[in-house]
């Protein structure tokens, strides 16, 4: 054998040998994308009330996020650090998911002719915006996701703030795992739509009726 062909052998093997001792790095994790369904926030449709003749439409600006949490990993906390995990996506960005879990819960309020992303043109009465607070899964204590935001109610100019209020809900984890995640993940964010609802029901004196009222004057 030739020199030149004795030293290609060579490298070839020593090539091998560090890829099966791991001696190029380690095998990165596999990458898993998470939903968050929360199953049971909406009505499945148009907005139950959209032919009442009493009912408004509302005007949402979709939530914006804290710089920290505005990422597509899902974020671990052991106390106030927030990590991102190098395993777990969400589909979505924390703030366009619970932007759309919202949308959908508000949709379905009684008083409501419709939810729709605020164009200055279309016609609404109220408007509501806000950012999310927290979105992550929490080690310590007891292992848990933790789901917030802040809801800022306006006329339908945007000129004067009627009302606004924080929301914040936890649900445990079986354990740490993709699924456990998931459905953690739906579980709050459900529980700070279905709060954030009853604080702006149109029919019972809320936050959506003040501003309707104030939008009509």
């Amino acid at each position: 054998m030739s020199r030149s062909k004795a030293a290609a052998c060579l490298g070839a093997c020593l090539v091998m040998a560090l890829v099966l001792g791991g001696c190029l790095g380690p095998v990165p994790p596999v990458e898993q994308y998470l939903r968050v369904t929360a199953d049971g926030a909406g009505c499945g449709g148009a907005s139950p009330d959209a032919a009442n003749a009493s009912a408004q439409p509302v005007a949402f600006v979709p939530l914006k996020a804290l710089d920290n949490l505005d990422r597509p990993a899902v974020l671990v906390a052991d106390g106030s650090v927030l990590t991102p995990s190098l395993r777990w996506y969400w589909e979505g960005s924390p703030q366009s998911v619970m932007t759309a879990v919202l949308t959908r819960m508000v949709n379905c309020q009684p008083g409501v002719a419709g939810v729709l992303e605020y164009r200055p043109r279309v016609a609404h009465q109220a408007v509501l915006t806000g950012s999310v607070t927290a979105f992550n899964v929490q080690r310590q204590g007891t292992l848990r996701f933790v789901a917030g935001i802040r809801l800022d109610v306006w006329t339908r100019d945007s000129k004067t703030l009627v009302a606004s209020r924080e929301f914040a809900a936890q649900a445990d984890m079986a354990g740490e795992t993709a699924a456990a995640v998931a459905q953690a993940a739906s579980e709050a964010a459900a529980a700070v739509a279905s709060a954030a609802c009853a604080w702006l029901s149109p029919t019972t004196g809320g936050a959506l009726a003040r501003a309707f009222a104030e939008s009509g004057r």
